[in-house]
């Protein structure tokens, strides 16, 4: 009954004029859409990759085995742009409950190339999913930044962490500025929360100081700390939060 008043009185605003029809690029709606995102780093594909959430970021799919294992997945679609499956921007691939999204846009950027022994090529990669029940978008940015620049032993590879940096800054304004929620999550190796505008860093419940896997929403669509789960075979654990907007 609740919901049926409400679409009239939406109805009876928008004949008046008192609403616009339309926004930017998310589509207006009464409902609340909840959301479960994760992230989770593979080792390389040798973890168990498991329905976390209903979006999923994650790192290090980098091997023949992990991508196997991720297409073996049911119920999820999946986001891979690079033509080969060993492409290292398939590395940060993106899962989604296929029976709950429709994916309407997706894109992917280089943030600094590779060298061999240091780093491979690092990229950002992102969806935007229109929830089929209730019509609204969100954008899902996922990422993973250059290991080792903050731990003492290669300095010299900080450059290519702020870089990579920018460009995580970058796409998330772009992002926003097109009027949707977003969401952000990736191995951020170092243990340090980033100020990015519009976004709130989601502590993560029960654990001290911040993990290097790290999850940012929007500010006010978060509803609580992130949760850390099992390390399912990796040598990192996955994380967990809900999102409503």
């Amino acid at each position: 009954m609740l919901k049926l008043l409400s679409s009239a009185v939406l109805s009876l605003l928008l004949s008046l004029g008192l609403l616009p029809s339309s926004s930017s690029e998310q589509t207006a709606t009464l409902a609340v859409t909840t959301t479960t995102v994760a992230t989770h780093n593979t080792l390389h594909g040798q973890a168990n990759l498991k329905p976390l959430a209903d979006i999923i970021g994650w790192q290090e799919v980098d091997t023949a085995e992990g991508h196997s294992k991720l297409g073996a997945m049911e119920y999820y679609d999946h986001f891979r742009p690079g033509d080969d499956r060993l492409d290292a921007r398939n590395s940060i691939a993106i899962s989604w409950r296929k029976n709950k999204f429709e994916k309407t846009g997706d894109g992917s950027r280089l943030t600094h190339g590779g060298e061999a022994g240091v780093t491979p090529s690092r990229f950002v990669n992102w969806v935007v999913l229109k929830n089929i029940a209730t019509g609204a978008k969100l954008a899902f940015v996922n990422t993973h930044y250059i290991s080792g620049a903050w731990n003492g032993e290669h300095p010299e590879r900080q450059e290519r962490w702020r870089t990579h940096n920018a460009v995580v800054h970058e796409v998330v304004a772009d992002l926003r500025g097109r009027g949707l929620p977003v969401v952000l999550v990736g191995d951020f190796n170092r243990p340090l929360s980033q100020d990015i505008p519009g976004m709130n860093h989601l502590n993560t419940a029960g654990v001290s100081g911040v993990p290097i896997d790290q999850i940012y929403v929007s500010v006010g669509i978060g509803t609580g700390p992130a949760e850390r789960l099992e390390k399912y075979g990796s040598d990192h654990f996955a994380y967990t939060a809900t999102v409503q907007y």
